[in-house]
């Protein structure tokens, strides 16, 4: 496995600290990927803990690739699906309407979903999986009925609508009805992978574990069971309108298998360690 290290800069900052062959410039931010083992990796790192020092920052967005071999990709036994893109508006957005009473006060999450998922239709990407903002995924009725003729386990589909009610005979929810997996302590979270600081998204009673994954994922090997679709009990993320702490969506091997061979685009897989 090979890990990658994404990171985006204000480019004066970057001037600042970075030799100038290092990573590309666009406007006002410099593009920099680096091997998470590079030396500048930890210089950038000390270079950002200064500046939030002084309430400022150089570092605008990062994201960790992780890319795997062959062999690591044939002997995995679950893999954490990552779908893109994402659209905007949201389903609550267009009137998606969500029950909040049994949800955490604290967190939000438990909210549930009540009548069928509204869309701006015509915003939905093109592909045969994409996934709001808001975490609502929906797949393509080719897709839909390719899954349910290979006997694909694990997931319901629900009817996508219009804002005004009107059913679309392309697009279905996919919807998880159990969320049972557990995520093992190796897998670590944060809320910022360069400068440690208190994680506002944590739950005190457990139901988000942090804002977002710093390592590769570990779940606990007794949690999963036989389904294609799974997806873990904790989640990650923060609640904000209506944006939501999400669970972490995994595939079993055979679907991973499956959407490969129908060619379908616009996700990535990290493998998923059982322990």
């Amino acid at each position: 496995m090979r890990e990658i290290i994404e990171v985006r800069l204000f480019a004066d900052e970057a001037r600042q600290f970075l030799p100038p062959d290092v990573g590309r410039e666009r406007g006002l931010a410099r593009r920099v990927l680096l091997g998470m083992d590079d030396p500048l990796v930890e210089r950038i790192r000390q270079y950002e803990r200064e500046k939030r020092g002084h309430d400022s920052v150089a570092v605008t967005f990062w994201e960790i690739h992780r890319t795997y071999t062959r062999k690591e990709l044939e002997e995995a036994r679950l893999f954490w699906l990552k779908i893109r893109p994402f659209f905007e508006p949201t389903g609550e957005d267009c009137g998606t309407v969500y029950d909040e009473t049994k949800a955490c006060p604290k967190c939000g999450l438990g909210a549930r979903q009540v009548g069928p998922l509204h869309l701006e239709l015509e915003r939905i990407p093109r592909r045969d999986i994409a996934r709001t903002l808001g975490g609502e995924v929906v797949v393509s009725a080719r897709l839909a009925e390719e899954m349910k003729a290979a006997g694909i386990r694990g997931c319901e589909l629900g009817p996508v609508v219009s804002r005004q009610g009107k059913p679309s005979p392309h697009w279905y929810q996919l919807l998880l009805p159990e969320c049972m997996v557990e995520l093992a302590p190796e897998t670590r979270v944060g809320a910022d992978f360069f400068v440690p600081q208190p994680d506002e998204a944590r739950c005190p009673e457990g139901h988000v574990v942090g804002f977002d994954v710093l390592s590769e994922v570990h779940v606990q090997r007794s949690s999963v069971g036989e389904a294609d679709w799974l997806c873990t009990r904790q989640a990650l993320g923060q609640r904000m309108g209506p944006y939501r702490p999400e669970p972490l969506l995994l595939i079993s091997p055979r679907l991973y298998q499956f959407l490969t061979a129908r060619k379908v685009k616009r996700f990535d897989v990290e493998v998923a360690h059982l322990v």
